[in-house]
This record gives C-alpha cells, structure tokens and sequence, in this order.
C-alpha cells in the first residue's frame, strides 16, 4: 500500500532534528523540486513549535524558497500517547527520531513500527533500553518486516562501518577471518549533546549497579545462549575497558579510555553477531581514545575518573545536571563547521599478524552536524530499501548488519565520512 510519506522526522522541534530538517531541505534526493524526490514531513507534539522550526529554516536556508519551506508537512503527534504514535507511523515508510531520552519517551514509538511493519531509526546510546526494546518488541518486528536501527549516529556509526569496512577488506585480499580490531579515535572537535547528557542522567537514575555493570559486557547485545561460554568469557576479558594508559604499538601512540566504547563495543558484535560471526569466530573489538599525546590522555582520563565520581553521587549528579547542556541547545555554526573527528583503526588476521590499517574522517561537528547528517542517510537508506543484501529481514539490526556497504557509499559520496584502507 502507498504511503503519504517516505520518511517522517520525529522531534524536528530539537536543536538537532532541525539539523536533520536542514540537511534534507538541500540534500539532492530531497530538496524541493529533486527528480524523484523523496516524500518527507516533519513530526513534534505542538504545532506551534513546528512552525518556529519552519520559521528558523528559512533564515538557516535563504536558498531555498520561503514557499517550500512553507510547503514541508506538519504532522503533530505526542511520544506519550499510543494511538497518536500508531497514527503517525501509518502514514509513512520510515520514522526517524530524535525524541529522547529513548528510555523515557520511546517505547511507544518502537511498539507502533514493530507491529506496523514501519522502519526505523534513531540516535539512543543506551543499551539497557535497546535490549528491553528486543526482548519485548523483536517477535513483531520480524513478524511484520519492520527494520528497527538503534544508534544511527556519532555512536555508533563510525565504529560500526569502520569494523565492517576493515574486516571485509581483510576477507577479500586475505582470505582470512579477523582476530581483532583496535580503534582509537586520535582527533576531535565537536561539542557534548544536551541530549546524551540526559540521557547518560536517566540511565544513572533509572538503572541499577549490576544492570550497569552487565551492559559493560561487549556481548551484552548479542544471544548468549548460542555461544560457548569459555570463548565468551576469554573474549570478554580481552576486550575489557581499561582506564590505564596503554602505547598502541602498530599504531605509534598512546590510547586511554574512551567514555563511547561500551556503547560501541556492543553495537559492533551486536553486528558480527548478526552477520552470523562474518567477522570472526573469536573476534575481539576494542575501542580507546588518543586524543593527543601522553600528558593530554593522562589529564583526560584523570577527568573522567573525576566526573565518573560526581556523577555517581546524586548529590553531585544534581550539581552537574544544573551546569550542564539542556537538551535542544547546541554549538554555534562556526562551531559545527569546523568540527571533525578521525579514527585510527588497525585489523589483525586469524593468526593474529597486522592485515590492514584504516583510517576514517568524519566531517562536521560529530555529535551534531555529522549525526545528523548521517542518520538522515540512514532513513534514505531504508526508504528506498537499499539494504544490505537481500537476506536483510524485519527485526533489529544494526547500521553495518542491515545497510553495510550501502550507507558506506552514501557517507562517501556525500562526503560526510571517509574510509581509506591500507592493505599491510
């Protein structure tokens, strides 16, 4: 059946769905007037809110005609109410959203696209939510054909499709499974998201210590019942986070701990997991920081061990929460602008020799300008069912294990991100 849209953008009220509303008004498969173009709408609980971010468009984008600015579609719906949600996602392919934190306001959303066969996707970073999600919406997910994608942007993208890119290379001029891959991200410039800070705040609040604990697991994603606990628990310890400084010798400098790597880490075998072990048997993935030389890591990690500290006391936390950003504000646009990230990545074969370096280039203020940008590729992606392959059915995916080298392209040919390989 026709829907009346392709894609909706839920939450395009927020600072960065107005970058995601400002990204598809100029991209060349959207913007007005495209050959062919794509049918999107913009999605938020008050319309009056929705004609501000229409308003704040037309000066963002003086290019484009105020009329087609005028022209883009409305669509109220609330997070809270079930029947709205259910509404909204039948009028349309995709849902992608940015109405979080996801474990307080996305549940219904979820629901209502699992059991409607409606994609989606969205920007959570938080894994104790996304395996609540599976647990309870994964049978209808797959049952109606619905492609539900978590972490679509800064986390988890870049070190998703990096470990895709670098292991396939390595399959493909190697003949040869991956062992391992490090990747340490060795240059950023961007600001921290309000939003992620909420949601970092809710996840504290909301979650117990051994729930938190067990989410540091790298498998903590993937079925535990299918593998060998003896492997899993070698693996595990291999891939453990460490707070120690660490000289990363085929890559020439220093790592430290990487607030992100968790979160990533899971994403990642959640990915090979799904690729039915394409990357290796006993894969290991690890991910650090290298953010500048030793004395810099050494004072960065010394502050996370600070604010992992402040954080944990509620007292404390209530003092950050009050200094911190608010979710919808944001950096400036010279700020975005110039932001970037790179990360260094090597690839280890079967017998555990160096097979392949990678470097990948994000442009854009990672977690604004290039996060919003990226999940926007990602809804283009899935309504236009350019998947992976065509064994890629409803359930919940990852970026690598539904789109894989089909959003690879997109990022690369709209020079959003970069991924070089070097065969060693």
């Amino acid at each position: 059946m026709s829907k009346e849209f392709d894609v909706i953008v839920f939450g395009a009220t927020g600072f960065t769905g107005a970058l995601v509303a400002r990204y598809l008004l100029q991209d060349s498969e959207t913007a007005v007037g495209a050959p062919q173009a794509i049918k999107w709408a913009i999605a938020g609980r008050s319309e009056k809110k929705l004609e501000q971010t229409k308003q704040e468009l037309k000066k963002r984008v003086p290019s484009v005609p105020a009329e087609a600015v005028d022209a883009i579609p409305s669509v109220v719906a609330d997070s809270s109410d079930d029947a709205q949600m259910v509404a909204m996602v039948q009028r349309t392919k995709v849902v992608l959203t940015l109405v979080g934190p996801y474990m307080l306001y996305g549940e219904r959303l979820v629901k209502a696209c699992a059991e409607n066969g409606v994609h989606y996707c969205d920007l959570t970073g938080e894994t104790l939510w996304i395996e609540k999600m599976m647990n309870k919406y994964a049978a209808a997910a797959e049952k109606s054909g619905a492609v539900i994608l978590n972490c679509c942007g800064f986390e988890s993208v870049p070190s998703d499709l990096s470990t895709f890119v670098i292991t396939e290379a390595v399959r493909k001029h190697k003949q040869t499974e991956t062992s391992k891959v490090t990747l340490c991200f060795r240059s950023m410039d961007g600001g921290v998201s309000g939003g992620t800070l909420a949601s970092v705040f809710t996840i504290l609040e909301t979650s117990t210590n051994a729930d938190l604990q067990r989410a540091q697991n790298p498998f903590f994603l993937t079925d535990a019942a299918t593998q060998d606990e003896k492997k899993r628990s070698g693996v595990q310890r291999a891939n453990a986070s460490s707070m120690l400084l660490k000289k990363e010798t085929d890559l020439n400098f220093w790592s430290s701990y990487f607030i992100g790597g968790s979160v990533n880490s899971a994403i990642v075998h959640r990915s090979n997991f799904l690729l039915k072990g394409r990357y290796g048997d006993r894969f290991v993935y690890r991910e650090r920081g290298a953010i500048g030389g030793f004395f810099a890591q050494l004072a960065l990690t010394v502050g996370i061990a600070i604010g992992g500290v402040l954080l944990y006391f509620s007292w404390t936390r209530a003092l950050v929460k009050m200094l911190a950003p608010k979710p919808g504000q944001g950096p400036s646009e010279a700020a975005m602008a110039k932001g970037h990230f790179v990360a260094k990545v090597v690839a280890y074969d079967a017998a555990g020799q160096l097979a392949a370096r990678l470097t990948t280039v994000g442009k854009g203020d990672p977690g604004y300008m290039m996060t919003s940008q990226v999940i926007a590729e990602c809804a283009l992606c899935l309504a236009k069912g350019e998947f992976a392959s065509s064994s890629v059915k409803g359930g919940f995916h990852t970026t690598a294990s539904a789109l894989g080298p089909r959003l690879v392209t997109r990022l690369q040919q709209k020079q959003i991100m970069k991924f070089n390989v070097e065969l060693v």
